[in-house]
């Protein structure tokens, strides 16, 4: 078994003791890696770490090291690791994606009131990820921020050096107008053991546990007054190539202005913006009634979002930035242009404000959108409350959509609540009102052991589409679970978890639905590799959301097994795999494999291959309106990705991607009077097939400072056929054909930068 030893130096604070900077040092350090500046001399240090995955929370004085200080420009944080070249793993990931290296994770509460922190993650190879954390410890990876690192190898030991400018975020200073004052900074620190998936940290809690803010160390440091303007103009211009583009080509320039007169107030304003996203999105075969939730990488969506922040249970939301800019209420335009975007925030002490809107281009039609939100918060140490409002103006539908939530959190070492009231006002040729409430309790028996409660209700008339999201009204869902791990010394067991799901379902007028029980079995295993094993129950009940608007029919309890078995993350290759077989439909039987493929040819380059296939004859659609149909379905997506650093500033990555979908249709049932009837003679069979490519280069320049290169060709077809022309070409013909023949076919060139 190997053993890492690792330091780390960072300005922080442990236990209840506080680290007081009585002075901010005026010199710049030469961001290198190498620690070897005089400030790091001086600058505090600590040595006592937790063992918190698996949590036995042992304390580890010859782990790590702590050290760090900050200056009038911010915090400078610096990470020694003491491991030799043949322990370590050193290796390259793009912006954001899966580090499979060792790594340091650092996550900053810049107010130290636990009202949301901003988590940096570094790898041994200069792959980064950045994250917001919401004051419900939700996670939202896709802001970006402007922050810097340099790392430094030895043969014995490889170093960092992390510098975050207090710029980069929004924050209640303490210390605010004051010389002598000095505020409180929540800093966590996590270190990551890649060999045994170990991870050691300043604290007893991870962000899994309720009362992570409260337990976070403090690091008592003097918060300069600072104010900001940066402008961050952009041009794009798109050249199309596909027969059904015409051969049409699109430019774009816009800007993003960004003014802080204080850290605790920021107002951002957009012209134009630069609201279209570089990166594709995945490939999404889904017949279901439920929308497939999305993420934003736009800029301007990503800043200051947990002052917006309201967290309801199944993904409800009130606030889902991916409608704005989305296609337009004629139809016409799969993007509509922004004209205009203007936000404001300001957190005090115990007051948050904050408030955007949102103007799309009117078209020809008048089909653009506008679109309002403000938000109002006041908070304590241990509990929270606030309400958030939301409107949208569509004309092209003369329709006006309004909703609002009250939301309150509380936490403690044991105890956490978590919940809102919502309502909805949609007014479309008359008026609807909507409303529903969300709630979670947990209690925590100890770091191991914990029991929470969920209970969301959505009446049928709650409608948030037009700026939110939900899988459904109409619904009530309670949910009980209890999670433990056993902690082991075991040469090849580190930790089992278990845990045991239990819900309910019904709709808003009772009507019992099918509810998910499930229980889920967690080893670790001493070599770094995971073994998880599923065995789920999915009750019976009446089927009300299939689609098509078609009326509630019964369908059976059905059972589901899993097994899945993650390789260790070090060398050059890594797999991961997993087993299903199930029940479904109404007496159907269903396969499923997954492999996935990660070779690293490189410490600077990446290759993934992921396959899944899918087999079974029960899988259920709703075939038309108040008509099901039960296929033999055969599900296919292969995905290989690439990539790499070709020098310190230029990135390249790909992703080829693609899917087939073949559908038999094996019964036919017309649904009367909530009633199963077979059609004879009724084939209601198809296939679907989508490709999506994408070859990117990015050089970097600096935070929001960039050049994208991008070439994208892809294309789908989806077609009604006969039964038993089904599967008639190789599925590889088909990719091939999509490439030959593609619907998107198109470079794009876009450059930003920041001033």
């Amino acid at each position: 078994m190997k053993q890492h030893y690792l330091t780390l130096c960072i300005t922080a604070v442990l236990g209840s003791q506080s680290l007081w900077a009585s002075e901010i040092h005026n010199t710049e350090v030469n961001l290198d890696g190498r620690l070897d500046e005089q400030q790091w001399q001086s600058a505090h240090q600590f040595k006592q770490f937790y063992q918190v995955v698996p949590a036995t929370l042992t304390t580890h004085s010859d782990k790590l090291h702590a050290k760090a200080f900050s200056n009038a420009a911010g915090v400078y944080i610096g990470i020694v690791n003491f491991q030799d070249r043949a322990s370590r793993q050193k290796q390259f990931n793009i912006q954001d994606a899966f580090m499979q290296a060792e790594f340091n994770r650092i996550v900053v509460d810049f107010a130290g009131d636990g009202s949301g922190a901003y988590e940096f993650a570094v790898t041994l190879g200069g792959g980064t990820q950045d994250a917001v954390l919401t004051p419900q410890l939700t996670k939202d990876g896709d802001w970006d921020g402007d922050w810097q690192f340099a790392t430094f190898e030895a043969d014995d030991y490889w170093s960092t050096e992390v510098f975050i400018p207090w710029h980069t975020v929004s924050f209640y200073n303490p210390a605010q107008g004051t010389e002598s004052a000095l505020g409180d900074i929540g800093v966590s620190i996590q270190l990551y053991d890649l060999g045994k998936n170990y991870i050691y940290s300043n604290q007893k809690q991870t962000t899994s546990n309720s009362d992570f803010y409260l337990g976070m160390p403090k690091l008592k440091s003097a918060i300069p007054n600072h104010s900001q303007l940066s402008f961050v103009p952009y041009f794009s211009h798109q050249q199309h190539f596909a027969e059904q583009a015409k051969n049409s080509s699109q430019s774009d320039v816009g800007f993003d202005l960004f003014y802080k007169p204080s850290h605790h107030q920021k107002l951002s304003v957009a012209v134009n913006p630069d609201f279209g996203q570089v990166d594709s999105d995945e490939v999404d075969i889904n017949y279901s009634a439920v929308e497939t939730l999305r993420s934003d990488k736009r800029p301007f969506f990503t800043q200051d979002i947990a002052v917006f922040s309201v967290q309801a249970l199944q993904d409800t939301k009130l606030i889902h930035t991916r409608r704005i800019g989305a296609g337009s209420d004629d139809g016409r335009e799969f993007i509509t242009p922004i004209d205009l975007a203007t936000r404001f925030v300001h957190q005090g002490e115990t007051m948050q404000v904050g408030a955007f809107a949102v103007k799309e281009d009117d078209l020809d039609s008048n089909a653009g959108k506008r679109f309002y939100a403000a938000r109002a918060k006041y908070r304590q140490k241990y509990w929270q409350t606030g309400v958030l409002a939301t409107h949208t103006e569509r004309p092209w539908l003369d329709r006006q959509a309004t909703t609002m939530a009250w939301d309150s959190q509380y936490q403690s070492a044991t105890w956490s609540f978590q919940g809102a009231l919502l309502a909805s006002e949609v007014e479309q040729q008359q008026k609807q009102t909507g409303n529903g409430a969300s709630l979670q309790l947990g209690y925590q028996f100890s770091p191991n052991t914990n029991l929470e409660g969920r209970y969301l209700k959505l009446n049928k008339s709650f409608d948030n589409s037009d700026l939110g999201y939900a899988q459904r009204n109409n619904w009530q869902y309670s949910e009980a679970k209890f999670s433990h791990a056993i902690n082991t010394q075991s040469d090849w067991l580190a930790r089992i978890k278990h845990s045991l799901t239990l819900s309910y379902e019904a709709d808003s007028q009772g009507l019992k639905l099918p509810a998910r029980q499930a229980y889920l079995s967690q080893w670790l295993l001493a070599s770094g590799g995971q073994i998880d094993l599923h065995l789920d129950r999915v009750s019976g009940g009446w089927q009300d959301n299939l689609g098509r608007q078609s009326q509630a029919f019964e369908v059976p309890g059905n059972w589901e097994t899993r097994i899945m078995y993650v390789s260790p993350y070090i060398g050059k290759f890594s797999w991961a795999a997993s087993f299903e077989y199930d029940q479904e439909g109404f007496d159907g039987r269903a396969q499923q494999y997954a492999i996935d493929m990660t070779w690293l040819p490189h410490p600077n380059w990446t290759l993934k291959f992921n396959n899944f296939y899918r087999t079974g004859d029960g899988w259920l659609v709703a075939s038309d309106t108040d008509q099901v149909t039960q296929y033999q379905r055969d599900f296919f997506v292969n995905k290989i990705q690439v990539s790499g650093l070709i020098t310190d500033k230029l990135e390249f990555s790909s992703t080829l991607e693609w899917a087939v979908l073949e559908a038999r249709s094996d019964d036919v049932y017309s649904i009367q009077a909530h009633n199963r009837h077979r059609l004879n003679n009724v084939d209601t069979s198809f296939e679907d097939r989508r490709l999506s490519s994408q070859f990117k280069l990015r050089y970097r320049m600096g935070a929001l400072s960039d050049v994208f290169l991008v070439y994208r060709r892809g294309g789908a077809v989806g077609e009604s056929l006969p039964g038993n022309q089904i599967g008639a070409e190789p599925w590889l013909e088909r990719a091939k054909q999509l490439w030959q023949s593609p619907s998107q076919d198109s470079v794009l060139l876009k450059v930003r930068y920041k001033f």
